[in-house]
């Protein structure tokens, strides 16, 4: 926001693509995931990335607007104790991997399905970037 135009501002067209290249590089410091900047073609157990939900603008003077993405993550689905078990190990790696650059609301099952009609269990986690 500037106030030497009084209070308008230019939209940034360089900020949504920067908040997402951070998600997906701090999903790539994960052991064990796959990061892509969205939805890979192939469905695979380990594949993580962004998706872009909302963006209010109720922020500060500063940071206007503020985004809100879902990460998704895939799980194993042939076994469902492997399932339980990877989904367990990734929930909370991933959500303080998260942190540094985003607000993790929460993580919760799902059941991820894909443009081809494959599904497959999975983790999303709420976040609101910083």
């Amino acid at each position: 926001m500037s106030l030497a135009n009084g209070g308008r501002t230019t939209a940034d067209p360089v900020r949504p693509a920067t908040f997402r290249d951070r998600l997906v590089a701090a999903l790539a410091a994960v052991d064990g995931i796959e990061a892509y900047p969205t939805a890979p073609d192939q469905a695979t157990a380990g594949a993580a990335w962004p998706k872009w939900i909302e963006t209010t603008y109720d922020g500060d003077l500063c940071s206007l607007a503020r985004d809100t993405y879902e990460v998704i993550v895939t799980l194993p689905g042939s076994y469902a104790a492997h399932t339980v078990d990877q989904g367990d190990g990734f929930r909370d790696v991933v959500a303080f991997a998260l942190i540094p650059i985003a607000r993790v609301t929460f993580a919760e099952p799902a059941q991820i399905t894909f443009n081809d009609r494959q599904t497959m269990p999975g983790l999303r986690f709420r976040v609101v970037l910083r």
